[in-house]
This record gives structure tokens, C-alpha cells and sequence, in this order.
């Protein structure tokens, strides 16, 4: 994940939650639904708001420390690690669950970083990730409440096309209107 971003979320960790508060949209709960037993991990936890909705088992990791500080509160295993690198071996976890975490990934980096969520996936395993809709790539993201994040925005058949490349199936994506304005892709696909 790009530093300054990693920097934005270690210096503003508590006005973030502050901000977003808890999950309580059910993607958790709806994604544990899909996956039944076995290790998730919440890609890009931040401060562990769908650990809970995930349910056990369940390990949160993130790149930013006053995240996982934060998200220590809710009593699941934590683990500092970078998308781009996970800290997991071949096909161990039955699901990746990763809310608005890779959209601060540069799309020239997102296709190994999907190749690394395939790798951890054991077959027949599911991803969820959720995407802003656009074409916006860069630092100044209009609208962004905490400015200087980096962001890359995605429509949904290039994400479609690139995890299929990666070597998911069964890829859907949805739009969700957000209450802040705009639109998330909620993606899920299959190892």
C-alpha cells in the first residue's frame, strides 16, 4: 500500500472510526454465509469493523498499527502484513473478505496483488471485495474526507477481466449506492 496512505490512517485512526463507526450492513455476516467453515481473512481490516459480522474463524490484517491497535478491542487474531505480500501459506483460508482495502492499491500493482489472495485461497474458496466505481486514479480523490489517501477506482467488467486472468470464476459484481455519495462494486469470485 502506497506510504502516505499508510501514514493518513496511522495519524487519524481514532477520527476514522469516529467517522464510520461499526459494520451494519451484514456484507460480513452474508460472506460467512457463503464461505461456512473455515479461516476468512479480513484483508485490510482497518479497526476490525466486520470481525465481529465475520464471526470465528476470523484474522484481521492490515498494514497500519494504530489500526490493528484499535481492532485489538474485538479479541480475534491480528496481523500486521500488506496485501501484496500475505502472511499465509498455499490454499490455507476458505475466504478473503476485503472492504474498500484494495482500492488503495495502483491498478498496475492490483493483478499480483489478486494473484496473492488466489494463492492463499484453497480451491473452491471465495473472495469478496468491494471497489469504488470510476475511473479515478491518484492522491486528490474529489470528495475524499480524509485528502491525500490514494485511491484507484474500478468498473466492473476491468475487474471482472482482471480477476478472471488471475484465475477466479464465477465472478459477479453488484452496485451498491453508498450513503456518502457514489457507487461500490461488491465483487465476490471463486478460486
Amino acid at each position: 500500500m502506497d506510504a502516505a496512505t499508510i501514514a493518513i490512517y496511522e495519524d487519524n485512526a481514532l477520527e476514522w472510526v469516529a467517522r464510520r463507526g461499526e459494520a451494519t450492513n451484514g456484507l460480513g455476516v452474508r460472506f460467512r454465509g457463503r464461505v461456512g467453515d473455515g479461516l476468512i481473512a479480513d484483508l485490510g481490516c482497518g479497526p476490525g469493523r466486520y470481525l465481529n459480522e465475520i464471526g470465528d474463524p476470523v484474522v484481521g490484517i492490515d498494514a497500519t498499527a494504530a489500526m490493528l491497535n484499535l481492532a485489538g478491542a474485538k479479541g480475534r487474531p491480528l496481523v500486521r502484513a500488506d496485501l501484496e505480500a500475505l502472511p499465509f501459506g498455499d490454499g490455507v483460508l476458505a475466504g478473503a473478505f476485503a472492504c474498500h482495502s484494495y482500492l488503495h492499491l495502483p491498478k498496475a500493482r492490483m493483478g499480483d496483488a489478486l494473484s496473492e489472495a488466489f494463492r492463499v485461497l484453497r480451491p473452491g474458496g471465495r473472495l469478496l471485495i468491494t471497489l469504488i466505481e470510476g475511473s479515478y486514479e491518484g492522491h486528490e480523490r474529489p470528495g475524499d474526507d480524509f485528502g491525500g489517501r490514494f485511491f484507484a477506482c474500478w468498473g466492473a467488467s476491468e475487474l471482472g477481466a482482471l480477476l478472471s486472468s488471475r484465475g477466479f470464476s464465477e465472478i459477479r459484481s453488484d452496485r451498491v449506492e453508498l450513503r456518502r455519495g457514489g457507487v461500490d462494486l461488491v465483487t465476490n469470485a471463486r478460486r
